[in-house]
């Protein structure tokens, strides 16, 4: 099948909907701006708790209890959407996750009570999670693991935008108004991804590749997902390496403004300079899939990660807050840096074998992130040692784990069988 790399492609018939010859970037691309949702609500509004605390009368810490909140509903969501898009195919779930995250940011914007806030940011989670369930099930479908490894990437240079521009852009809109706008606009970006899905989003599982075992089985079934192979390895591996994302986002402050009084103006640079490289590494990830199998560079990212993050306790044991700040800096960007080159590959090889479950693949996948990312928020609050210490420790721990799991990928395993 031949697809258009330029602009968005109309939609083929049945028969060509599935394991395209060629890749069809304008559409991946298209999956990118549909996924970039979730990172633009979580970091968007950041910088507007401290006058959305002030506005209902509590404190920003508590008014901070939305991220949790909207994480929890990520967790969820994804499960009940995977074994969804499995049975009824995967348009269907876009446009109710879609349209509930259009209702839940309106929720938000006219609210004017914190606990409502706090339900429509789980429902706002609740809508947004279909999409990267979605797309990553959708790109199963329709590609080959090689180029299920490379799509990753380029979705990623689109969504990963959202991370680095969004705290910036959350700023600027408070500057022109209040807090309110910012979900006025991500109401809006759900809106566009609506029309996304109603004018450029095909369906990719076929009837006879869709999941008709009866829907009380589930839990069974991710039973049995979580005990396979060629699945729960590279998931939970993967899972526990982007662990180190939440880890950073969830201590940055108080390590970089803090600790080490850095202008909440260079904290924003440093914050996209990771986010950044994470970026960076994922297109130069499409180079090294055609050249090296994706179970070697999986490998060397982990390693890459779990290096740095061994660096950077022994730097927290021995030295503390007297670290030099852009050796602590650099550990951190290797970490952050090295998902580029662990999260495309770890996502191909978990959902390559997935063939009538890949839904589910996806949503267990996302759901092990989250989740990971929940307790390694939690396993920061474990340690009462300094911040640089702190963030050593959880960090090490995690990609140490995630580490071991990948290399217990069985490294003979073809990705070609699973075509």
């Amino acid at each position: 099948m031949s697809a258009q790399k330029s602009s968005l492609p109309n939609k083929p018939i049945a028969s060509e909907r599935v394991r395209s010859a060629d890749l069809p970037v304008a559409w991946i691309m298209m999956l990118g701006l549909i996924v970039a949702v979730g990172p633009l609500s979580i970091d968007m509004y950041l910088p507007a708790l401290p006058s959305m605390a002030d506005d209902f009368g509590v404190s920003t810490a508590f008014m901070a209890n939305s991220v949790p909140a909207y994480f929890l509903g990520l967790v969820f969501g994804q499960l009940f959407y995977g074994p969804f898009s499995d049975r009824v195919g995967r348009v269907k779930p876009l446009y109710i996750g879609m349209t509930l995250y259009v209702i839940a940011s309106i929720v938000c914007a006219t609210t004017d009570n914190e606990y409502v806030l706090f339900v429509g940011r789980t429902m706002q989670a609740l809508g947004a999670c279909v999409g990267a369930v979605v797309t990553r099930a959708a790109i199963r479908d329709r590609l080959t693991a090689k180029q299920t490894a490379k799509a990753f990437s380029i979705m990623i240079l689109v969504m990963g935008l959202a991370p680095i521009l969004a705290p910036s852009l959350g700023a600027l809109f408070l500057q022109f108004s209040s807090w309110h706008s910012i979900f006025w606009f991500l109401a809006a970006f759900g809106t566009l991804n609506l029309l996304l899905t109603k004018f450029f989003f095909f369906e990719t599982l076929t009837e006879e590749n869709r999941n008709v075992r009866p829907a009380k089985e589930v839990l069974s079934q991710y039973w049995d997902l979580l005990k396979d192979k060629t699945f729960n390895y590279p998931a939970i591996g993967g899972g526990l390496l982007m662990g180190a994302m939440f880890v950073y986002i969830s201590s940055a402050s108080e390590l970089i403004m803090d600790t080490y009084g850095v202008s909440a103006t260079h904290f924003g640079w440093l914050f996209g300079m990771n986010a950044a490289g994470f970026v960076g590494l994922t297109q130069l990830n499409q180079w090294l899939t055609n050249r090296f199998r994706i179970l070697s560079i999986l490998r060397f990212g982990a390693m890459m990660q779990v290096i740095s993050a061994g660096v950077l306790f022994v730097i927290g044991l021995f030295l503390g807050t007297d670290a030099w700040l852009p050796l602590v800096l650099a550990c951190i960007f290797f970490c952050i840096s090295g998902l580029g080159l662990t999260q495309p590959n770890a996502s191909a090889i978990a959902l390559a074998f997935q063939k009538r479950r890949a839904g589910m693949a996806s949503a267990l996948q996302g759901s092990l992130m989250f989740s990971v990312g929940i307790f390694g928020g939690l396993l920061l609050n474990l340690f009462p040692v300094n911040p640089v210490l702190k963030i050593g420790i959880a960090m090490f721990a995690l990609m140490g784990l995630g580490c071991f799991l990948i290399w217990q990928i069985d490294r003979n395993l073809n990705l070609d069988d699973a075509e």
